[in-house]
């Protein structure tokens, strides 16, 4: 059975630059994503899933960094699971 799914995602951002302090925010976005699972026994499914999640950036100015720069944190999820229904 194909899904689709999508909705809120938090993580903590770290830019860093070797000598200097860095910077670290936790800043939420978004996921989005989609997979199939399918039943392979009794009680028994397994699923496969892909997710795009973008959390926006961090800017690590020229007192943590050695040049001001904007950082993007973008990820590319693969996730397979198997499931017990009981």
């Amino acid at each position: 059975m194909p899904y689709f799914t999508g909705g809120l995602a938090v993580g903590d951002v770290k830019a860093s630059q070797a000598g200097f302090a860095g910077e670290r925010e936790t800043k939420a976005g978004w996921t989005v994503g989609g997979g199939v699972e399918a039943a392979v026994a009794a009680n028994w499914t397994a699923k496969l899933e892909y997710l795009c999640v973008d959390l926006g950036s961090v800017n690590c100015g020229l007192a943590s960094c050695s040049t001001p720069t904007n950082v993007d944190f973008q990820a590319h999820v693969v996730r397979a699971g198997l499931n017990l229904r009981f």
